[in-house]
């Protein structure tokens, strides 16, 4: 059901309170019902945003993960030190607090999905573009969890029909986003990050008594060490979701929640620094650069020999992260679906964890999937938050140019496209790609930074581009105004 708030008088600014006819409004649905459909299509009222401790919780879930473990294993096979490492995860964590300010207040301001925002502020074409992003990050993503998974359960017990089980996990795990944010965010705040804290503090806990100096200092001798901003690189790759705007549409925002900042930096910081090192030390206690024997020696060692404990912490973190994919994946799928007439939420959430479960048969090994969901990842849908956030919180202080976003747009009301916009976000995405060596054709080198050059090459090209037209009569109509 789409609910659609009258025309207002005037447009209130980022982080003002939404008109309270929107709270009003609200009183239509049904708690279950406005639950499930999650304000896909409408901005969330100001009395379902939740608290910064609420938030916190729902975003450490996404950041504390056991995949990251995987940036710091390899990191010591790869010739890092456990100090290089560590500096390296603070310049990761530093790096996407920054981005994150931006775009995760996009959505606290506006109320409203990454996708729908999209609409009125890079018109039709742009807008598809980002829906499309966002499906195709959030269902690699979500791919890359289930092969994780199924990996570490292998390195644990035999797994009779491999292929079977990886499907169904697939299909099994859309529980949660089939409830919209309300089941994602009392899951990961009930159970996902209660128990990946406490396991994950206590393993780093013991494996930094237990291992010795001398054995930690015994770094692999590799011919070709690997440059610390690659690895900074890889932590980004897999933490940057680019959809914040999501989550954080549920959030406060203004000075009374410091813009949300202290849920950003934390997370992160915890994100970086826990799981990263806590794959460096067991790299270090086991001294095996296979990642999959080695999960069997790490959970013989922080979980007294229980391979069931280990699948059970390891299956709950991940069901988290999860969450968070698919969420990426419905909400892009569902901003162009929607327009089918009595098309539900629901719908989308069964139809692509359907599809989720058929790709698990075509999934490349487990290495090779975390390099190309990372480099994806970070290097096309941030590209989109930024330039966004840019439009909102930049542009009326540059060029007095303000975009309507109480409501969200219908399609009819649209522009055809943010000109300036969709030419930023092309050449962001083609910077990121080509310099993270995903254009086969080309056969590009990994070359700098991907996402960092990726989100800089789209905020300035967005930048020079509005600069070019902001003086001209049809400044709005070339940078998609929505009709509203």
């Amino acid at each position: 059901m789409t609910l659609q708030t009258p025309t207002s008088p005037r447009q209130p600014l980022p982080g003002e309170a939404q008109p309270a006819i929107a709270d009003s409004v609200e009183t239509i649905l049904s708690v279950t019902e406005a639950d499930i459909a999650d304000y896909t299509e409408s901005v969330v009222p100001q009395a379902k945003r939740r608290s910064n401790f609420r938030m916190l919780a729902q975003f450490l879930s996404m950041q504390a993960v056991f995949g990251t473990v995987l940036v710091g294993y390899g990191a010591r096979f790869q010739g890092l030190t456990l100090s290089e490492l560590t500096v390296a995860m603070l310049i990761a964590a530093a790096v996407m607090s920054l981005y994150c300010i931006g775009s995760a207040n996009a959505g606290a301001a506006t109320g409203q999905t990454h996708s729908v925002m999209a609409r009125s502020i890079f018109g039709t074409i742009g807008s598809g573009l980002v829906s499309l992003l966002l499906v195709v990050n959030g269902m690699a993503f979500y791919l890359f969890t289930v092969k994780f998974i199924i990996d570490i359960a292998g390195g644990l017990m035999t797994l009779p029909a491999v292929g079977i089980i990886t499907a169904l996990l697939a299909i099994v795990m859309i529980v949660n986003t089939y409830f919209g944010f309300e089941g994602v965010q009392r899951f990961a705040q009930f159970v996902a990050v209660p128990v990946i804290l406490v396991w994950g503090i206590f393993a780093t806990i013991l494996a930094f008594t237990t291992v010795s100096h001398d054995v930690l200092a015994a770094v692999p001798h590799v011919d070709n060490k690997t440059a610390m901003i690659m690895v900074i690189g890889s932590m980004v790759g897999l933490s940057t979701w680019g959809n914040e705007p999501d989550f954080f549409r549920y959030a406060k925002v203004g000075r009374a929640s410091w813009w949300n900042i202290p849920t950003i930096v934390i997370s992160y910081l915890v994100g970086a620094l826990l799981f990263p090192v806590m794959g460096y030390m067991i790299a270090a206690l086991s001294n095996q650069p296979d990642f999959g024997p080695s999960i069997s020696y790490f959970v013989n060692f922080t979980m007294f020999g229980s391979a069931l404990l280990g699948i059970a912490v390891i299956v709950i973190n991940q069901w988290a992260v999860q969450d968070g994919n698919l969420y990426i994946a419905v909400n892009g799928a569902q901003n162009v679906l929607s327009g089918i007439r009595g098309w539900k939420r629901q719908y989308t959430v069964v139809g692509l964890g359907l599809i989720a479960a058929v790709l698990t048969f075509y999934l490349p090994n487990l290495q090779d999937t975390f390099n190309l969901v990372t480099s994806i990842g970070s290097t096309t849908v941030p590209v989109a938050s930024t330039i966004m956030a840019i439009d909102l919180f930049l542009l009326p202080w540059l060029f007095g140019i303000k975009r309507p976003m109480y409501r969200v747009a219908n399609w009819s009301e649209l522009g055809i496209a943010n000109w300036p916009g969709v030419v930023a976000l092309a050449a962001g995405t083609v910077a990121g790609v080509y310099t993270a060596g995903l254009i086969p054709a080309i056969n590009s080198d990994y070359i700098g930074f991907p996402a960092l050059q990726a989100w800089l090459t789209g905020a300035v090209v967005y930048l020079i581009g509005v600069t070019l037209v902001h003086k001209r009569a049809d400044v709005k109509a070339l940078l998609g105004f929505a009709r509203i």
